[in-house]
């Protein structure tokens, strides 16, 4: 791509790509992409899972921007994290620190236990716990400690602060504190419940009423902050905290609030899907993941993202909402779609009927040089009732993947090619097949004594709600 050189002293740990037709969009296109990788690159092992919530960014810290050979009337830019940006790291851990050490919630005067304090803190924990992740993955350095009794200071502030009994305070204030800032405006990202990531029914009643007040998101993702947040259940009150990211997902500001219990209890469950989101977070097809921590090939793992115009987390809709689907490759190559819906009356997987005419085949759709590294539209949807989960699995692969293709029958009731009605067991099953028919075992030749073809795997999930 002709990158431009860095000093040898700037050795680079990861690096992010991005293309447009403006010089701000290409930067802010590598700029999302390296917080993507690195993203996935910390929570490959189990507790690192368990630790943060599902696809939520880190902080990026001292990154370089370099500026590569243009694609016809694109720019294309590399986002780079480097050995320089892990010591920029290794300084604001050390800071963050520094302030939580003294954070003792046994001793806290009732003069400080107000809502603008604890946002301060719980925005420190939140930046600390983020920044120290990244350097556990790349830095060979010791993570500063911040002894801090999160547990402890959670227990505080529902004990402290005065429940509100409506999430449209949640809102105004919000907006309020925005307005003074004087910051535009924010993209919001709908807060999980913790411990599994989910979108509940509250979760979607805050955000409405955060859009509502805050106004639609740039178009422009370029320098926009977004919002997002988790919410807890804490001696019989629930815990909401906010936190404000800035263009590059550091957390500029927290808030926090206090709810009564009924407010999460007062939305009817969604169906039972943990089967289905447990398939879907579990053995993604990445060879750059092998079991027993083999190394694998370097040409072993296609790169594939997949996001909406809402994003790629923690995403809902309203039945009649619209919106777009959007894949990227990193390099030449082919995608296929497998849809999986669990929704009260209604489970069934099938394969998205996404083929043009350069790919050959109905649910395979090839994605040539020009188009690497780009987002490509793959059409826009309409989501229906019931309520419930829905999710669909990108496969990409080097080479044709009509060989992996799960068997599919047409349903003419519902316009779809069905694989199956146990979704849970269609994820298995459609990853079993890449693995086996074009994957291999890391390191694996093909019959002919050539490389097996390189593949690769994202997931994509949202909830629909009343």
């Amino acid at each position: 791509m002709g990158a431009v050189a860095l000093p040898a002293s700037a050795g680079v740990v990861l690096a992010g790509y991005g293309s447009a037709d403006s010089e701000n969009a290409a930067r802010a296109a590598a700029q999302d992409d390296l917080a993507h990788r690195l993203q996935r690159a910390i929570v490959r092992t189990e507790s690192a899972r368990r630790a943060f919530v599902e696809g939520r960014e880190f902080p990026l810290i001292g990154i370089e921007m370099a500026r590569t050979a243009a694609g016809g009337r694109e720019l294309r830019y590399e986002a780079r994290l480097t050995d320089a940006s892990l010591a920029a790291y290794e300084r604001e851990a050390g800071q963050l620190a520094e302030r939580l050490r003294k954070l003792d919630p046994a001793r806290m005067s009732p003069d400080q236990r107000t809502s603008a304090r604890f946002a301060e803190w719980f925005g420190w924990i939140d930046q600390y716990r983020r920044v120290a992740a990244v350097l556990r993955a790349f830095s060979s350095k010791r993570v500063p400690e911040a002894a801090v009794d999160e547990g402890a200071l959670r227990r505080l502030a529902v004990k402290s602060l005065a429940p509100l009994s409506d999430t449209g305070e949640i809102a105004k204030t919000v907006k309020t504190a925005l307005d003074r800032s004087r910051i535009p405006g924010a993209r919001v990202v709908a807060p999980v419940r913790a411990g599994n990531s989910e979108v509940t029914g509250l979760s979607g009643r805050i955000a409405d009423d955060l859009r509502r007040e805050l106004g639609p998101a740039p178009a422009d993702r370029a320098g926009t902050r977004a919002l997002d947040g988790i919410y807890e259940t804490v001696d019989g009150k629930v815990l909401l905290r906010l936190f404000l990211l800035d263009a590059s997902f550091n957390t500029e500001r927290a808030f926090v609030f206090v709810l009564p219990d009924t407010a999460d209890r007062g939305f009817r469950a969604l169906p039972a899907a943990k089967g289905l989101a447990q398939a879907l977070g579990r053995g993604l097809v990445r060879v750059d993941m092998p079991d027993g921590g083999a190394a694998p090939r370097p040409d072993a793992t296609m790169g594939v993202d997949v996001r909406t115009e809402r994003g790629r987390r923690a995403l809902y809709y309203h039945p009649g909402e619209r919106d777009q689907l959007q894949v990227k490759l990193d390099r030449p190559g082919y995608y296929y779609i497998v849809g999986h819906v669990e929704k009260a009356n209604t489970r069934l997987s099938y394969l998205m009927e996404i083929g043009d005419a350069a790919g050959g085949s109905r649910f395979v759709r090839r994605v040539a040089a020009e188009g690497a590294n780009q987002w490509q539209a793959v059409g826009p949807f309409t989501v229906e009732p019931p309520f419930g989960l829905e999710a669909i699995q990108v496969f990409a692969t080097s080479e044709s993947p009509e060989r992996a293709l799960p068997l599919a029958r047409f349903d003419a009731s519902r316009n779809l090619y069905l694989i199956g009605t146990n979704p849970s067991e269609a994820v298995k099953r459609s990853r079993g097949l890449v693995l086996v028919n074009m994957a291999g075992a890391p390191g694996d030749e093909g019959p002919t004594g050539a490389p097996r073809p390189a593949v690769g795997e994202a997931v994509l999930q949202f909830t629909t709600l009343q």
